[in-house]
């Protein structure tokens, strides 16, 4: 079957899926690397004022707070994992918010927005535009994501689960033989039809081993595989669980890559980082 005739979930989806069992979408995914977040600070004043898009458990938020923000805003639509972020970080600089971005109602203005595995669940041009609006004139906008199957960069696991998935609905960050997030040509366009000036691209790559009961958390966590009935649910992990067996005896290697886009809203001189 062809990639084109693969189907993918509404964006909606977002909105609603993972809150389904936040603790265990929260620890099934990996933290991002300290390099990135490391990139994003150096273009940043002390104690920046941050807004995050997408927050989801709070796993960048936690990484965020331990960067010293002046205040960190975190939009999150689930109202489930609003709750549940909201129960880890009691921290008198966080506020979150419960509402879809970009409509959520926000007034201030913010050294740096950041979204992380996010910004597929919303239209681009309108998400875009508003971050626009409530970047500072020096601003900073992120966004990044992990790709955890990267089949045909020698990532055997997911070369051996992809064509499982052929007739699964992905989510819209994703397709049967590559994560959307890499398309680095296609990100950058966006970000300059935007009226984004020094678009930048970053790349990170962390390898792991992961058991029998990781890799089936992991894709337990994911929005496609909760949203399937409970019988194909079931078959699917099912059958990965058997890859992990069979051929890798209970221990998997596991290629994450985490492409980061970064850029300002308006040009930045040559003097600052």
């Amino acid at each position: 079957m062809p990639e084109t005739d693969q189907a993918f979930l509404g964006r909606e989806v977002g909105g609603t899926a993972f809150g389904l069992d936040a603790s265990g979408y929260h620890k099934a995914r990996l933290a991002y690397p300290d390099a990135l977040y490391d990139e994003i600070y150096a273009r940043q004043p002390a104690n920046p004022s941050i807004l995050e898009i997408g927050a989801g458990s709070g796993l960048v938020t936690q990484s965020l707070l331990r960067r010293n923000p002046s205040k960190l805003v975190a939009v999150e639509p689930d109202p489930a994992l609003v709750a549940f972020t909201k129960r880890r970080l009691p921290d008198p600089r966080l506020t979150v918010i419960a509402a879809p971005f970009p409509e959520a109602s926000i007034n201030s203005e913010f050294d740096l927005i950041a979204c992380a595995a996010a910004f597929h669940w919303m239209d681009p041009r309108e998400a875009l535009a508003r971050v626009k609006e409530l970047l500072a004139s020096t601003g900073l906008w992120a966004m990044w994501w992990h790709s955890y199957r990267n089949p045909g960069r020698g990532d055997e696991l997911a070369d051996l689960i992809t064509p499982l998935l052929r007739e699964v609905p992905l989510p819209p960050s994703d397709t049967l033989f590559r994560h959307y997030s890499l398309d680095e040509e296609h990100h950058r366009e966006t970000l300059v039809r935007a009226g984004f000036k020094n678009v930048e691209y970053r790349l990170y790559a962390q390898e792991r081993k992961l058991t029998t009961a990781q890799v089936i958390a992991l894709y337990q966590s994911y929005s496609y595989v909760r949203l399937l009935p409970a019988d194909r649910q079931s078959r699917l992990i099912e059958d990965i669980a058997q890859i992990v067996e069979g051929r890798f005896g209970g221990l998997a290697p596991n290629l994450v890559l985490t492409p980061l886009y970064f850029a300002n809203k308006q040009a930045v001189g040559a003097g600052r980082p």
